[in-house]
């Protein structure tokens, strides 16, 4: 297993994201890997595919420092370019393949990317987003499943060599800008560093695995890639140990999970209180899959006591639930393995970062008693692309200001009371009421929107709001949605809208 590096040593820093992949390449060339369903790379194969890729995109002109927004489901193909990416030294804009082309031109317009990869059918929506942008000159496209006019197929790409070469690259330099917390409706690019996304990953890593028996390990990972729980914790971290991951996203069905862990067996799972749910009853009925699953693990948002006690009762399994956001690449503190949890906590902080609770006045509170969540460390981000100011405003002699509430025991375990007031956690997936606002303000009938937070019983926090229709629209309750589903992540569409 790879040593972990203490906070401290910066000197364990590999040089670049994208050579965590040599290590385990190193150590353990003909073990299980990468892969999804079908379609398994050994280290030592994806090391070359991966090498492969570099070679192709350097040929186009990809170089140090450009940019590149990658939209896309494909999660094998999607951890490759990454790497691919980040060994090259240029940083990787990662987007919702579901956005709209309205959330896309604020992204574009402030990234400016040389190059803009994604499968076919959302083509469009990225070539929208350039109209819409007014002036700003397109990158070149690449699309990843089948070919289209005027772009470049990703088949197509000079993979004749493979350049093992990377870049060295020096902690603090960004890898990724991850759009999340809407400032004045608009979303904010998070610039997360070669060195915040190393030290979260070791960190999680040393509480996830067995110590030198990581080749026992396989993780199923249901998450998407294009959020940072889902790169970090479900691709990097397994990544980091040596340890086979199957990438599965977040749209396979639950008979197929099954059907898969009868094949492969899995020591761990990691996702979302959704897919935990859904699993349940599948794995009630052949609990003979879960003989070697050890540790569940859930992010995003809470899980609700039912299903934890579902899972403990039905199946005498334990899922371990953590708290992380965007600038903190994204994990802070979980109930992992190196210690028992404690219910009702999301854990201690990993041993990359320190985690205080102040109050109003910024004066550090003892255990038990609420304040505001603080955090410091080296997986913390560097700050908000062009917005310093707003970066200065968030933090205080080096701690990042979350905005959400809680308090610390004497263990130093972190109990969540509140989130952020102005973000809405669907499904783990954030959204801000003023972005909403302000996407459908585009629509040329809307005069104004009013879009808040509402609780369901089965589905958690929903999208709710109100909209004031210009003077003579006849809009409908059944064209709003139409048009929502095509210009808004679907996530971010309203549940609930009343009209006006």
């Amino acid at each position: 297993m790879l040593k972990i590096p203490s906070k401290e040593n910066c000197r364990q820093f590999p040089g670049n994201l994208g050579a965590l992949l040599d290590y385990s390449k190193e150590r353990y060339p003909d073990r299980d890997g990468i892969g999804i369903p079908g379609e398994m790379f050994t280290f030592g194969e994806y090391h070359e595919k991966v090498c492969r890729l570099v070679h192709g995109l350097r040929k186009i002109g990809l170089k140090r420092n450009d940019r590149v927004i990658l939209s896309s489901l494909n999660p094998s193909g999607y951890a490759a370019v990454s790497l691919a990416v980040f060994r090259i030294g240029a940083i990787l804009v990662p987007v919702n393949p579901r956005m709209g082309p309205y959330e896309l031109t604020h992204i574009v317009s402030e990234t400016c990317p040389k190059l803009l990869i994604c499968n076919r059918d959302k083509l469009a929506t990225a070539v929208k987003a350039y109209e819409f942008s007014q002036g700003l000159t397109p990158p070149s496209f690449i699309t990843i499943d089948k070919k289209a006019p005027s772009t470049i197929f990703m088949e197509e790409l000079d993979f004749s060599r493979t350049t093992t070469h990377w870049e060295k690259m020096a902690p603090d330099e960004t890898a990724m800008i991850v759009y999340t917390a809407a400032m004045d409706g608009y979303p904010l690019g998070a610039e997360l560093t070669h060195g915040s996304l190393f030290y979260d990953s070791v960190s999680f890593a040393e509480k996830s695995f067995r110590k030198n028996d990581a080749g026992s390990e396989i993780l199923f990972s249901l998450l998407p890639l294009f959020h940072t729980y889902g790169f970090t914790n479900g691709f990097l971290v397994p990544l980091v140990g040596g340890v086979t991951c199957l990438l599965l996203g977040t749209s396979v069905r639950s008979r197929t999970v099954v059907g898969l862990m009868k094949d492969y067996r899995p020591t761990q799972i990691i996702s979302i209180p959704a897919i935990f749910h859904a699993l349940v009853k599948p794995l009630s009925e052949h609990p003979d899959v879960c003989s070697r699953l050890r540790n569940l693990t859930s992010g995003g948002i809470k899980i609700p006591n039912n299903l934890l006690e579902s899972y403990q009762n039905i199946l005498e399994l334990t899922i371990s639930e953590g708290y992380g956001l965007t600038e903190a690449s994204p994990v802070v503190t979980w109930n992992g393995l190196d210690r028992p949890p404690k219910f009702g906590t999301v854990g201690p902080p990993l041993s990359c970062c320190q985690v205080k609770i102040v109050d109003d006045t910024g004066k550090k509170l003892p255990s038990g008693q609420e304040g505001e969540v603080l955090v410091k460390g080296s997986n913390v981000f560097a700050g908000y692309l062009k917005k310093p100011e707003h970066t200065q405003n968030t933090f205080v002699n080096g701690w990042f200001k979350t905005g959400d509430l809680g308090h610390v025991d004497k263990d130093n375990y972190l109990t969540l009371t509140r989130l952020k007031k102005d973000m809405i956690n669907v499904f783990g997936l954030k959204a801000y009421p003023k972005e909403i606002e302000r996407l459908l303000l585009y629509h040329p009938e809307i005069e104004s929107a009013l879009i808040y937070r509402e609780w369901h019983e089965k589905y958690g926090d929903i999208v709710a709001g109100e909209i004031s229709l210009k003077p003579g629209s006849t809009m409908n309750k059944q064209g709003f949605f139409h048009w929502c589903r095509k210009n808004i992540s679907p996530y971010k569409i309203p549940r609930k809208i009343r009209i006006n």
